[in-house]
């Protein structure tokens, strides 16, 4: 018995003793770093790997696969020129003074896809006819001339042409809308849905027969637009002024008038120009000065994101005009900045290009070479693409990532597009170039062109047909 009892002794020693050698061997020393937490994300063919930086960390080693890794003090590293249809092994470790005391090696995989060529295509729409904007999907274009309206199908290239009917916006379901003159010289709020114009019934609210529909939501049941309201002393003139903001929800026919909110010079000429899925709308004030507003929802007042004043009550910073709009998802207004000068007299202010985060609260102003145009395109992802002004002499489309944290790092697009996806359109783009819009996942950006045959549309489709993999 007592030699099981010291066998037994001996076992369990021994399996102590293994137990403490595994435990040393994962956990190491015990001043070791803390695993690197990091994210790999693939774009076209490289690779960009950002972390949390290490408490203690000397440096950082990152690799890929089996290769030696690169030594970098920074928290952000960039693999480029990486072959198509291939997955990688991204590994990470914080490295210690003491070399025993580095982290454990963090791994993530990370696929880069099959090579894709982006597609160019341009169009010459008659009698002038100019884009306006693309839906979300990328699937639709819209346009208008002179009471003519140009709906452009991308998946077949195929132009419908609307007689007396000017579009605005279109949702991902094909309707679009805007306004017809078929029994209006001023033009009536309508939807063209499957080959025909419905107007939007307003003779409840108001006897005016200038309104305009200005933009709908993706699956095109909720719209926003305004009316001229003639009458100074009708209910909604009283409110508004001149021009009234309204809401049209299709499911329910119903149409509501969007609410006033606080106005410290008292509200002027009101327009809704943009609206989210979920159905937040951003508009612009015309009064004293021209500065952007923002309804959460159909049933609140409108808020002015940006507005600064001095004591005397002076404009000193205002954002937004009639072209201001919201990104797909609604998270970011662009424009323009204005600041004014001194004695608060508006005339002779500056101008800047512009984007507000609804979100995050945050202005981010663009001074770098395009510092006196404005934003005309946005995603949701925060690729903002300035034009210079005006935009008919001379005038090229850049490009900001504001991911890059770099704003003043504005790059001509026919530059971009060359060097994030190697498309050269050095042949085809020159000078007049405006970027008006951009699907949602920023995959497909609408364009046009001022040209000696008038105002060209084009589409640049940066997932193309996928081709074999560069040897």
């Amino acid at each position: 018995m007592k030699n099981i009892a010291r066998f037994l002794l001996c076992v369990v020693a021994i399996a102590t003793l293994a137990s403490c050698t595994k435990s040393a061997t994962e956990g190491g020393s015990a001043n070791r770093l803390a695993t690197p937490e990091f994210s790999a994300n693939a774009s076209e063919n490289s690779i960009t790997v950002s972390w949390t930086a290490v408490e203690g960390a000397a440096y950082y080693e990152v690799a890929l696969n089996e290769k030696a890794p690169e030594r970098t003090d920074k928290t952000v590293h960039r693999f480029e020129n990486l072959e198509w249809d291939t997955t990688y092994t991204v590994k990470l470790q914080a490295i210690a003074a003491n070399a025993e005391d580095s982290s454990l090696v963090a791994t993530q995989e990370v696929v880069i896809a099959a090579r894709v060529v982006p597609v160019y295509r341009e169009w010459y729409p008659q009698n002038g006819s100019t884009a306006i904007a693309i839906s979300d999907d990328g699937r639709w274009v819209v346009g208008a001339f002179d009471r003519q309206g140009m709906i452009l199908d991308l998946n077949s290239d195929e132009i419908t042409y609307v007689e007396n009917f000017e579009f605005s916006d279109v949702a991902d379901t094909g309707v679009a809308v805007g306004c017809t003159y078929e029994s209006s010289q001023s033009g009536e709020a309508a939807m063209y849905i499957q080959g025909k114009a419905v107007k939007i019934d307003l003779s409840e609210l108001t006897t005016s027969d200038m309104s305009s529909l200005q933009a709908v939501t993706p699956d095109g049941t909720f719209v926003v637009g305004w009316w001229w309201e003639f009458d100074e002393n009708s209910y909604y003139g009283k409110i508004y002024d001149t021009i009234v903001p309204f809401v049209y929800d299709v499911l329910k026919d119903r149409v509501t008038v969007l609410e006033a909110g606080d106005a410290i010079y008292g509200v002027g000429a009101v327009a809704a120009y943009g609206v989210s899925p979920d159905r937040r709308i951003v508009g612009c004030e015309q009064g004293y000065v021209m500065q952007a507003l923002v309804w959460e929802d159909e049933y609140s007042q409108f808020y002015y994101p940006v507005f600064e004043y001095d004591g005397e009550y002076n404009p000193v910073r205002t954002f937004g005009d009639t072209q201001v709009r919201m990104t797909p998802n609604g998270n970011y207004i662009y424009s323009i900045v204005k600041n004014y000068p001194e004695d608060g007299q508006t005339g002779g202010e500056w101008s800047q290009p512009a984007c507000y985060n609804l979100e995050t609260k945050e202005l981010t102003v663009f001074e770098g070479t395009c510092n006196q145009g404005s934003v005309t395109a946005m995603t949701d992802d925060g690729i903002a693409f300035l034009n210079d002004v005006p935009y008919y002499m001379g005038t090229t489309s850049y490009v900001v990532d504001l991911k890059s944290g770099n704003t003043t790092e504005q790059i001509p697009i026919i530059d971009w597009l060359m060097r994030e996806y190697t498309i050269n359109l050095y042949g085809y783009l020159q000078e007049g170039i405006i970027t008006i819009g951009a699907s949602a996942d920023g995959r497909k950006l609408l364009g046009i062109v001022n040209t000696d045959m008038g105002w060209m549309t084009y589409v640049i489709d940066l997932d193309g047909a996928p081709v074999n993999p560069i040897e």
